[in-house]
């Protein structure tokens, strides 16, 4: 029974639910292909069993459901024979494959998955099927790309990702928070000024999601005051294990994420990285570094030249934690202590306070999908969206002066995000850091 399930049982005992509408509301259409990708622990597997339940509630046969973990399969050979074992096991009495929904969960730690999906599909095993894969390496995944072209028919491409900080605040007051994020300085003052009526702490809430992240596991311990030893434990674990299943060594990714958090928003090169890791060569820091990016654990940000509206790849390049949590994993692996809180007061104070800051910012800009980068002459700029036109400086302190916001001006549209002030001079939209995640930048 579907209830009996674990990650269900998990679910249901929950302070905080998150539903994952990415999912549970994706249109299945018989022989599409669709990939779902994000790091591990985010909630993947729990929302395919979410979306088994919905099924069967909507009285689809149990039957005709087929989940399975490829974390047990070793190769494309065990892949194809599992399903075909499923398929030929539901065939009418005149040997057809009913219409049926095929939900493998982490498909991308299978040695040369996409041949077996792409032999499965050119065999026509799939036409029937309602297909879902799951994956935590995003280079693995993107094998799909070269070995399904035409072969995915409308299947989509969803990041799972921890969840932002909009989604985050909506998860306590969904009510009070629009269900669309905000594009204009007027508006977002009337939800500031409403948010504080109802005494809704926004700046404590962010304190807490910088400890928390949008992962949801650590989001439940807080709320329900669990020592964080458990989940911390079980993040490290399955660095651990992504980390030997691609043969990568513990010290030197040790090395390479105490570079990374001793360094946060500071400008480096793969060189650079090699020889303060001891890693020997530029090209082993790549590796490490093109790991760490494809686990969706680290964002690379790389240099663009604004006046030659081009991203300039031999330039150093910035290394931002895709989710504010994984600093503080990244800190524990290093470490080898789980005492996370110890290092997140360290890091709640001046000056450091800062950098966590334009490390949140990078995270809920990549959470978002955008396409970012920096730009530095005599004076640097944070962040900066070419599609969009959108530059973004981080001055997290209580006065703004008129030197702070003298990197914006290579930009068409500009924001600063300040600690505490929201307001508006002349162009430049100047914003808490805490109502940044409110914005809609395609639009403000």
């Amino acid at each position: 029974m579907i209830n009996d399930d674990d990650k269900l049982r998990e679910f249901e005992t929950s302070s905080v639910k998150y539903w994952p509408k990415n999912i549970l509301d994706l249109s299945l259409k018989p022989g599409a292909i669709n990939i779902v990708s994000g790091p591990r622990q985010t909630g993947k597997s729990t929302s395919l069993k979410l979306l088994i339940k919905k099924l069967i509630e909507e009285d689809v046969s149990a039957g005709r459901i087929f989940y399975f973990n490829s974390d047990a399969l070793e190769s494309r050979k065990d892949l194809i024979d599992l399903v075909l074992l499923f398929l030929n096991g539901i065939k009418d009495s005149s040997g057809k494959i009913p219409p049926n929904y095929l939900l493998l969960d982490e498909v991308s730690s299978v040695l040369d998955w996409p041949y077996a999906i792409k032999w499965l599909a050119d065999g026509g095993f799939l036409n029937n099927s309602k297909v879902i894969l799951t994956g935590s390496s995003s280079i693995n995944l993107k094998k799909s790309g070269e070995f399904l072209p035409g072969r995915r028919r409308s299947g989509k491409d969803i990041r799972f990702l921890p969840i932002d900080f909009f989604e985050y605040v909506r998860l306590f007051y969904p009510a009070e928070i629009p269900d669309k994020k905000i594009d204009s300085y007027e508006k977002i003052s009337v939800l500031a000024s409403g948010l504080q009526k109802k005494k809704i702490d926004l700046p404590k809430m962010y304190k807490n999601f910088l400890l928390t992240g949008g992962f949801l596991r650590m989001i439940n311990s807080f709320v329900r005051k669990d020592p964080y030893g458990s989940p911390v434990e079980i993040y490290i674990s399955g660095l651990k294990s992504e980390l030997a299943k691609t043969g990568k060594k513990e010290l030197a990714a040790r090395r390479v994420l105490e570079k990374v958090v001793s360094g946060l928003t500071a400008e480096t090169s793969y060189s650079n990285v090699a020889e303060e890791a001891e890693l020997g060569s530029k090209n082993t820091a790549a590796d490490y570094l093109g790991f760490f990016g494809d686990s969706y654990l680290l964002k690379e940000t790389m240099y663009y030249s604004i006046p030659q509206k081009r991203v300039v790849v031999k330039k150093n390049k910035k290394y931002y934690p895709v989710d504010p949590f994984l600093f503080w994993i990244f800190y524990s692996f290093i470490t080898g202590s789980n005492d996370i809180e110890l290092f997140f007061q360290k890091y709640s104070l001046p000056p450091l306070d800062s950098q966590i800051t334009e490390g949140f910012v990078a995270s809920e800009l990549f959470k978002q999908g955008f396409e970012f980068y920096f730009f530095r002459n005599s004076k640097e700029l944070d962040f900066f969206i070419p599609e969009e036109e959108v530059g973004i400086e981080v001055k997290y302190k209580d006065r703004i002066v008129s030197s702070d916001l003298e990197g914006l001006r290579y930009c068409k549209r500009k924001i600063l995000i300040s600690k505490n002030s929201l307001e508006k001079r002349s162009d430049i939209l100047i914003i808490p850091v805490y109502l940044f995640g409110f914005l809609d930048l395609t639009r403000i």
